[in-house]
């Protein structure tokens, strides 16, 4: 009773402007939208998933790294022995390799053509951010709609509070009026007995209620950081359930995250056959080297040991040839993530779109009991009176009275709970769809 309760007001609250043919306008209580901007603001999953954004757009820079140059300083010493050397008489001997070794240089590297391998790693991180963005936005749903069914129910329990109070009090009021009959003898003590037991059992539910009740305002403060109770005080609720017929599964977020995920491993068996194209490379590098030989341009021999400037140029091409099949495993991994996820994608989207079918058909019968309920309760308040009329010429007992009470009260509570069945299937079909409310 309670989830239907509370789904079904869901609805009431902020599908009105759809009656109207405006699917995008919903008019809210403020204080149900203020409630859920700050469980925006502050529950810890939705900052997870900002910052899960975050990481996949450095993802992004990151694969878009590859189209830039890289710089590497090297400073290398090498001692080697034997060093060749050649002698000349009457010159002595001159050595062709120093035995200390010194290269300090600055290298750098430019890609000039990786035939598409960066582009699409940078396309593949492009949809781990869309991703993670479908991801964010369902967490926001759920949140909402978990926003918004407390609000609901704190309202229905407030409601629910005060209808058992008006309860307890027309049976506290039985209980005192037949006591009294007791006592002069006019009624026999099971009837007092009897009107005791409703009595005990309206207490003990109202003693739940209030538990409900301030478990409710417990998570919702949770969610929300606010702190207390009794801060809703919203009664009037109106009852909305038209304008849903055209919703499809197409938005739902489960269905978009499914379609994002199969398109990044469409991606990666583009960049997987990539892996087998080669690389072409500019490279260059200056910095100080010793051990070469030649002549100063006064005349005379170089040293050996004497650090010179020195620089090179040059184009480079890597080619792969062999390395493990690792690309070919990664284009059949993907391959079959793709397979799967069709499958997937086809078997979710039959199940949501029966979903939306049955929430249809359960709307379609619940609204064809309602036009039967006013005269339900019609016929129980006309019992009620009668009942009262023949209670006060003491021709029936109380406990028949109490019960044509019973009869107008589980009448008007079933009208109630088929509006809210009413409701909960239009909510229903609006959840599948992705109705966005806040």
């Amino acid at each position: 009773m309670k989830k239907k309760f509370v789904f079904a007001v869901i609805i009431s609250l902020f599908l009105s402007g759809i009656v109207n043919g405006q699917s995008n306008t919903y008019n809210i209580p403020e204080q149900l939208s203020d409630l859920i901007k700050k469980a925006f603001d502050n529950y810890p999953k939705l900052k997870a998933g900002e910052a899960n954004i975050r990481v996949s757009q450095t993802q992004r820079d990151l694969a878009k790294a590859g189209y830039m140059p890289t710089i590497e300083g090297d400073a290398n010493y090498r001692y080697g022995k034997p060093t060749p050397s050649i002698t000349f008489p009457g010159f002595g001997s001159f050595a062709f390799f120093p035995a200390n070794n010194y290269d300090f240089h600055l290298g750098a590297a430019l890609p000039i053509w990786d035939f598409g391998r960066t582009a699409a790693d940078v396309k593949k991180t492009l949809a781990e951010i869309q991703t993670s963005k479908d991801n964010l936005e369902n967490a926001k749903q759920a949140l909402a709609y978990q926003v918004a069914e407390l609000y609901c129910a704190i309202i229905f329990y407030n409601k629910s509070v005060a209808v058992e109070n008006e309860q307890i009090k027309v049976l506290q009021d039985n209980v005192d009026i037949i006591t009294k009959r007791v006592e002069d003898g006019d009624a026999l003590k099971f009837d007092l007995l009897s009107t005791q037991v409703k009595l005990n059992n309206a207490q003990n539910q109202l003693i739940d209620l209030q538990n409900n009740l301030k478990k409710d305002y417990e998570f919702l403060d949770m969610l929300t950081a606010q702190q207390g109770d009794g801060y809703i005080t919203r009664a009037d609720i109106t009852f909305n359930t038209a304008g849903h017929n055209d919703a499809t599964s197409d938005k739902n977020y489960d269905l978009i995250i499914m379609n994002d995920q199969m398109n990044a491993s469409q991606i990666d068996i583009k960049s997987a056959r990539n892996n087998w194209l080669p690389k072409i490379i500019a490279k260059g590098q200056i910095g100080y080297q010793n051990g070469y030989v030649g002549t100063e341009p006064g005349g005379g021999f170089i040293s050996l040991n004497k650090l010179l400037l020195t620089g090179s140029v040059g184009v480079g091409l890597s080619i792969p040839i062999y390395g493990g099949d690792r690309p070919n495993y990664r284009i059949k991994i993907a391959q079959i993530n793709v397979e799967a996820s069709k499958y997937n994608i086809e078997t979710e989207k039959i199940n949501l779109d029966n979903q939306i079918l049955q929430a249809k058909s359960d709307l379609m019968a619940t609204q064809s009991k309602l036009k039967n309920y006013d005269i339900q309760i019609q016929q129980a308040k006309e019992a009620l009176n009668l009942a009262e009329i023949r209670y006060k010429a003491g021709v029936i007992t109380n406990l028949e009275l109490l019960t044509a009470q019973d009869d107008v009260q589980n009448a008007e509570l079933g009208e109630i709970q088929l509006q809210f069945q009413v409701l909960l299937s239009t909510l229903t079909i609006n959840q599948i769809g992705g109705t966005k409310f806040w």
